[in-house]
């Protein structure tokens, strides 16, 4: 009992101290500040990240983007190993005539969460995740950027509308991969 007490005091102690910029009334998410993309020795990238939890799985995003867009452009893999499907000059928001340039990408461990009777238990961390650049290179989840919160409840929304098992998906991303 002891044991659970401390780990539901050190996640509300982590989690009132994380970077979280934004959270909507309406949908639950994250805008990290300044994501640095080490994409080798010399090469950087620093970009605000939107996150949230999928519906099924870390590659939701990616799923509902194929979807509704079709095949990505392009694919940047980071430093550490994490890859982002890219898809260029979209559009995303339908009131909007504007394009954009879409980095999807998330993440999925298995972590240990705490010991029962000397036995780990197990639980999943995972999360979806986007960046979002306009036609001028402009990062649209900066902190000043007005359509932050539209775009994270585009892709949210996206996300929930998503089936599970996209074969045509599965198809290309295990081409890529």
């Amino acid at each position: 009992m002891k044991t659970l007490i401390l780990l539901l005091t050190l996640i509300v102690l982590c989690l009132s101290c994380s970077s979280q910029k934004r959270n909507s009334k309406k949908n639950n998410f994250e805008i990290f500040d300044s994501i640095t993309f080490k994409f080798n020795k010399t090469d950087s990238l620093l970009v605000h990240e939107m996150a949230f939890t999928p519906k099924y799985e870390a590659t939701d995003l990616q799923r509902f983007m194929f979807s509704t867009y079709g095949k990505w452009n392009n694919t940047i893999q980071t430093e550490d190993k994490l890859r982002y499907l890219v898809w260029k000059n979209i559009k995303l928001l339908d009131h909007k005539d504007a394009l954009f340039t879409v980095a999807v990408g998330g993440k999925e461990k298995k972590t240990e969460l705490l010991k029962v009777n000397g036995k780990p238990k197990y639980g999943r961390i995972f999360y979806c995740s986007a960046i979002v650049f306009n036609v001028n290179n402009y990062d649209c989840f900066n902190p000043e950027s007005l359509l932050k919160e539209a775009l994270a409840n585009y892709f949210i929304n996206g996300v929930k509308t998503n089936k599970k098992g996209n074969k045509a998906f599965e198809k290309e991303i295990k081409i890529d991969y």
